[in-house]
């Protein structure tokens, strides 16, 4: 057993990822397979959404033994930026205002041009206000735990760390690009806007958290930056606080009611990429001291 760990961790990161993937798939198929079956039947309406959890929860059950096997890590949730102390609660704070935050100011230049009109609140606002919370918070943690904690780590093992960020940036890309090719061409504009808001996510990883500032690198700053993104939309795709007047193309406004898919939303995310380069590589780069 040992000695198949140790020829793992040898392989090539990318080579080392998909065998990582073939063994939690293989684990995970004999429960899956039935749920898809009785979705496609109509028995089981969620049954997809079900086998898609889990996989999740595969994961994270089969993630430190492997960790602990084949990297030799000793606190393997530590080293993915899963650091339990209350300055990763600031990091996570600072990245929820600037998600908010932007996804504000891009409906306030929308507005004071005439691109939107805000619409009448409605009885279940307030519903809608602690859904996105919610959805924020789950789709935050959960993808950032994936990709720039685990996908992102496993890059950089015997890896460059620049080729590690932009491999994890176009899987995140690719992989919410898994649908009809129909809606594939249609929404293909969005692609650059995920691998830029992937990209934006890996550097908000590298900045130093204000946990031990200067040397560990935690999840605290995208998984805020992320969640308050996705808090942002929900309210305004969902909740429809706003209208877009057309008065402009929808590349401009956002492609299919996505404020992050069109002109002013790259806007957005380049403005957030920057700061957050600028601070990572300011900074200087985390150590990996933690990881023991």
């Amino acid at each position: 057993m040992r000695k198949f760990a140790v020829t793992l961790a040898r392989l090539t990161p990318p080579l080392r990822v998909l065998l990582f993937l073939a063994g939690l798939a293989l684990l995970w198929l004999p429960l899956a397979l039935p749920l898809y079956a009785l979705a496609a039947t109509g028995a089981l309406d969620l049954g997809g959404a079900i086998a898609t959890g889990l996989l999740y929860v595969g994961f994270l059950l089969v993630w430190p033994t492997w960790a602990r096997q084949v990297h030799q890590l000793q606190k393997p949730w530590q080293t993915l930026g899963l650091i339990w102390q209350p300055g990763i609660v600031v990091d996570w704070l600072v990245g929820l205002s600037l998600g908010l935050g932007g996804i504000a100011a891009l409906i306030g230049v929308e507005l004071a041009l005439g691109w939107a009109v805000l619409l009448p609140p409605t009885a279940q606002l307030a519903r809608f206000f602690l859904e996105g919370a919610l959805v924020g918070l789950a789709v935050g943690l959960a993808e950032e735990i994936l990709f720039r904690g685990w996908l992102l780590f496993e890059l950089e093992q015997g890896g460059s760390r620049q080729q590690a960020l932009v491999g994890t940036a176009l899987v995140f890309a690719i992989a919410h690009f898994i649908k009809p090719l129909p809606d594939i061409l249609a929404t293909l504009p969005q692609f650059f806007g995920l691998f830029l808001l992937a990209l934006t996510l890996g550097w908000a990883r590298r900045t130093p958290s204000h946990v031990r500032p200067g040397h560990i690198s935690a999840l605290g700053y995208p998984v805020g930056l992320h969640g308050g993104l996705v808090w942002g939309y929900y309210l305004v795709n969902v909740g429809q606080i706003t209208q877009i007047t057309e008065v402009v193309p929808d590349w401009v406004t956002g492609i299919q009611g996505n404020p992050l898919a069109g002109l002013l939303g790259l806007g957005l995310l380049a403005g957030l990429a920057g700061l957050f380069y600028r601070s990572a590589h300011h900074q200087g780069e985390y150590s990996d001291s933690h990881r023991n």
